[in-house]
């Protein structure tokens, strides 16, 4: 027995070193041009009462027509294209809106809430953990998180560059969009059955592309609102724009439980409707073995001590997968989702030793040049790459350029056009959008970020909590690495009191007021949430009758001096 596992674990080392299934081509951006066929503006019937509207942004919004009214199931990215909707569903009825429905908190799906509720008390259906989810709109990586999501979806590209995004034509959210999103007021942890406006509706605990995902299933209608489980797109199990680790084996068992309902009707919150039974039931099995394929296949490898980079050259979706119109990599992709499995199973360290001290940037640059001959020979090597059309080691190169001769205009030539080089042939949206907003941050000083309008209503329903606790992640701490100093809260219109405490590098922000506080802000909950957000400027506050210091103005100044200024 000893040597049949000897044997077996030879036969496993050497699967090691088998060719991988053969990689699907390169989809053209002629293909993505024909992908934009998807989201054609309009408001599509599905079945009796069902009716969903498709390319008024990002998302699909549905509305469900019962016998007095009517139900919203998911809500746009913003109040004005909500209200834009909205116009669209009242060519069809009349009838008031009943109940809004979040099938997740993404941003697509519950900020245009506002615009269907139309200034009235509607009552809102979600996860219980929905409103967590919703209530991170201000947190510690709101900066970085935005930036990184306006070159994803391209919202600073202009036509030509940027093409779709992927599950639909654009995300419409400016500077000056109203993002207002309702609070839930009925929530569940499983599943909920409910009867609104005569229809009977199920709403069942699906998690997936995210944790608080649910679906909507209609069994008097045969119809299942999948949220963002399932799209006309390899599913986004990783986002570059930055997430916490999807559990996508997770994912797929959610989509086997929608796909046991034997839905007639299926309609995603991206994307077209489908229709037919058995054409429901085998894109659901066809999109769950896509998913487990890449998650068990990625667990394989790890296994026999793959890396990242050796796991991507090797797992590549099976024919009969790789070649389903549901499948194509029109969002996510299947190298992203292998490192993304391989972090949430094992972290960041790939298991190569030389990845565990690796040099610093700028001396691994400084070596880079040695080897080339110096920093122009550098140069030269990468412009040589890019005139070869071997963009991608040029952009290489450019990273320690970058780093060496940071000023260079032909090295921010050399980036920029590198960038656009592997923009223009990249199908995926969400890479090509990366490409191309990147090269104009490199080339014309584009910041990506951006604030939008929250309304003083819509910030009133965000915990104080979130707005401080964010502090401490912007602390310089390099310049408080010897002080011990408190600075106190007091907002008159709740009562709630706070101590943001500096300790020698790190702030902490606990309930109540210290004695040793320096000074006391004594102002309102909605004064300190427009300042934290960019809308008050702090001075103005202070002016006026909205922000009053008890204590030393100046200490309390140098204090809040210590905190990263985001733009």
């Amino acid at each position: 027995m000893r040597y049949l596992f000897v044997l077996l674990a030879a036969l496993l080392a050497a699967c090691g070193e088998e060719q991988p299934v053969k990689s699907t081509t390169q989809l053209a951006p002629d293909a993505l041009k024909a992908h934009s066929e998807l989201f054609h503006k309009g408001v599509e019937k599905v079945t009796d009462g069902v009716y969903v509207a498709i390319g008024y942004g990002l998302a699909n919004s549905i509305m469900l027509e019962g016998d007095d009214g009517i139900i919203i199931v998911d809500t746009m990215e913003s109040a004005d294209e909500a209200r834009t909707v909205l116009a669209e569903f009242r060519k069809i009825t009349d009838k008031p809106v009943k109940a809004i429905i979040y099938t997740h908190n993404h941003t697509d799906h519950v900020f245009g809430a506002a615009g269907f509720a139309e200034g009235k008390d509607i009552p809102v259906y979600a996860h219980e953990s929905t409103s967590y989810y919703i209530n991170r709109v201000v947190n510690q990586i709101r900066p970085i998180i935005t930036a990184r999501s306006m070159r994803m979806f391209g919202n600073h590209l202009p036509h030509g560059e940027h093409i779709n995004d992927g599950i639909g034509p654009h995300l419409g959210i400016t500077p000056e969009s109203e993002l207002y999103a309702l609070p839930p007021t009925h929530t569940f942890d499983d599943r909920m059955s409910v009867n609104i406006a005569g229809i009977q509706i199920e709403l069942v605990h699906a998690p997936g592309e995210t944790e608080d995902q649910l679906f909507v299933w209609l069994p008097e209608k045969q119809t299942v609102l999948t949220g963002d489980n399932i799209y006309q797109t390899f599913p986004n199990l990783y986002t570059i724009r930055g997430t916490y680790y999807r559990d996508v084996k997770q994912w797929a068992n959610s989509l086997d439980q929608i796909r046991a309902l034997g839905a007639e009707h299926l309609v995603p919150s991206h994307t077209r409707p489908v229709h037919g039974q058995d054409k429901v039931a085998e894109l659901l099995t066809d999109y769950s073995d896509a998913i487990n394929f890449v998650h068990d296949q990625t667990l394989r490898y790890m296994n026999l001590g793959l890396t990242p980079d050796q796991i991507v050259e090797k797992v590549q979706l099976p024919e009969h997968l790789a070649s389903n119109p549901w499948l194509q990599e029109f969002y996510g992709k299947v190298s992203w989702s292998v490192r993304s499995v391989f972090d949430g199973y094992l972290g960041w360290f790939s298991g190569n030793p030389s990845e565990l001290q690796p040099l610093a940037e700028p001396e691994e640059a400084r070596r880079m040049a040695t080897l080339a001959g110096g920093n122009d020979a550098l140069l030269e090597s990468a412009q040589k790459a890019l005139n070869d059309n071997d963009a991608q080691w040029a952009l290489d190169l450019s990273d320690h350029l970058e780093i060496l001769m940071p000023d260079n205009d032909a090295v921010k030539t050399l980036r920029a056009d590198s960038l656009r080089k592997l923009g223009e042939k990249e199908a995926n949206p969400n890479a090509r959008n990366y490409y191309f907003t990147v090269a104009r941050e490199v080339q014309d000083g584009l910041k990506p970020g951006f604030h939008t309008q929250m309304s003083d209503d819509f910030l009133a329903t965000l915990p104080i909590e979130n707005f401080l606790h964010a502090m401490p992640a912007l602390l310089k701490a390099e310049e408080t690495l010897e002080k011990n100093i408190a600075l106190g809260y007091a907002f008159r219109d709740s009562n709630k009191q706070f101590t943001l405490r500096i300790r020698r590098g790190v702030a902490k922000v606990h309930d109540g007021i210290d004695d040793d506080v320096v000074a006391t802000l004594d102002t309102t909950e909605a004064t300190w949430k427009a300042i934290a957000a960019g809308i008050q400027n702090p001075a103005t506050a202070l002016a006026g009758d909205d922000l009053d210091i008890d204590g030393s103005t100046l200490s309390a100044m140098k204090v809040l001096g210590y905190f990263e200024k985001i733009d």
